[in-house]
Parts: structure tokens; C-alpha cells; sequence
């Protein structure tokens, strides 16, 4: 997502292409390969200039206010476990969806998915609703997983 909006998030901050560069700690060359939609950003670079231009209209609209949030979740997300304890969503949130011990939910306000467990831990935190549902998907495969290993250790 950040990669698509480079030139608008660089061109917005006001700056040159070296100068952008030289901020987010790639080339020239990788930037304009980006700008002109050849190359993505990696995780770092990307995270690093959500961050460095957080409180720009372009990063906000990606965002929101979150962004530091997100940028944690995405890092920790790989084949982790719940990440936080929230409060339900019992006021800001809509359930869209139940699966086992896992709920989809929309935010009222933004764009914003995500799945929590039915103890209101957070699994997962996405604007995409197609890529919540597979994750919802992924991590009902992955419970059934685990406990048909539990089962496996348990005698007759």
C-alpha cells in the first residue's frame, strides 16, 4: 500500500527524490523503480516511511490514526499468536461474522477489519475484508490443527 502511494506521500511532503530517498534509506534508483510501480518497498522501508510521514494526508488515509499499530501487528503478525487483549468491540465495532472461536469484525467509523477470538483477543487487523476473511480461514485450519495434536497425545 505504501509503496503505491510513494510519489503521492513524497510530492505531498514536499520533497525530491534524493532527499526522499536519502530518508527512508534506499536508492534513487529503487525509488523511482517504486514511483513508477516496477518495484514495491520492502517491509522496512515502507514501515519507515508510514512513520516518518504519519501525520500526512496520504499516510492518514491509509492509516488513520493507527499507524504505529499497524506497523507492529504486521511485524509480529507471521504465525503469531493473539496479540492483544481488547475490550469486544462492544461499542465501536460491527460482527460481521462468527467461525468457531473467531469473530469478524468492521469498524463503525473507518475501514478497518478485524478477527478476535471469543475471549476479545486480537488475532488479526486488516482494511482488506477479503484478506481477513482468508486469515479467518487460515486460523480455523490452524486450531483444528492443534487440537488433533492434542488428541494425538491423549489415550484410548
Amino acid at each position: 500500500m505504501v509503496s503505491e502511494k510513494l510519489r503521492e506521500i513524497r510530492t505531498e511532503a514536499d520533497l525530491t527524490q534524493d532527499k526522499m530517498a536519502e530518508s527512508i534509506g534506499i536508492s534513487k534508483k529503487t525509488l523511482v523503480d517504486v514511483e513508477k510501480g516496477r518495484k514495491t518497498l520492502g517491509f522496512t522501508a515502507a514501515a519507515l516511511t508510514a512513520l516518518l510521514f504519519r501525520r500526512s494526508e496520504t499516510v492518514q488515509s491509509l492509516f488513520g490514526d493507527m499507524t504505529i499499530d499497524v506497523i507492529e501487528f504486521v511485524s509480529r503478525r507471521a504465525k503469531s499468536r493473539a496479540w492483544y487483549k481488547t475490550l469486544g468491540g462492544r461499542v465501536w465495532w460491527n460482527e460481521e461474522c462468527r467461525q468457531g472461536p473467531f469473530i469478524v469484525q468492521k469498524h463503525l467509523f473507518t475501514p478497518y477489519y478485524r478477527i478476535i477470538d471469543n475471549v476479545h483477543y486480537l488475532h488479526y487487523y486488516s482494511l482488506n475484508r477479503e484478506e481477513t476473511y482468508k486469515r479467518l480461514t487460515e486460523l480455523g485450519s490452524e486450531t483444528m490443527m492443534e487440537e488433533n495434536q492434542g488428541k494425538e497425545g491423549e489415550g484410548p
